[in-house]
């Protein structure tokens, strides 16, 4: 990363840090520094089990608040302990999940971290 922060540059969008730090100034990034944010707003979603709403013509946001809501009354949370004597040591374990009834939707992370 560049010396001012998160940005690829240095800087934050558009030029400079709102609070007089150094930075790319001068309009938009180069090209070879561009970050696709909804491509890792994406990928933060599906690998935490989360989803990603993008308001559009096709859904307001009224839309996606109540779809949020809907989603929100039909939760259910389960828990895991893992058996260590079955070899679940330190490291990523995935996870899969599934029901019985077709018509349901499993929303899920692919996995954990355990220690050891």
């Amino acid at each position: 990363m560049g010396r001012g922060g998160g940005w690829p540059s240095g800087g934050w969008p558009g030029g400079g840090h709102p609070r007089g730090g150094g930075g790319h100034r001068g309009g938009p990034y180069p090209q070879e520094t561009h970050v696709d944010g909804k491509k890792i707003l994406q990928r933060i979603s599906a690998e935490t089990g989360a989803r990603m709403f993008e308001v559009s013509k096709k859904e307001s946001i009224e839309q996606i608040y109540a779809s949020i809501a809907d989603e929100l009354r039909m939760q259910y949370e389960l828990g895991y302990v893992p058996d260590k004597s079955a070899g679940a040591g330190a490291g990523y374990h995935k996870v899969t999940l599934s029901a019985k009834e077709k018509n349901l939707t499993i929303q899920t992370r692919d996995g954990y971290y355990a220690e050891r």
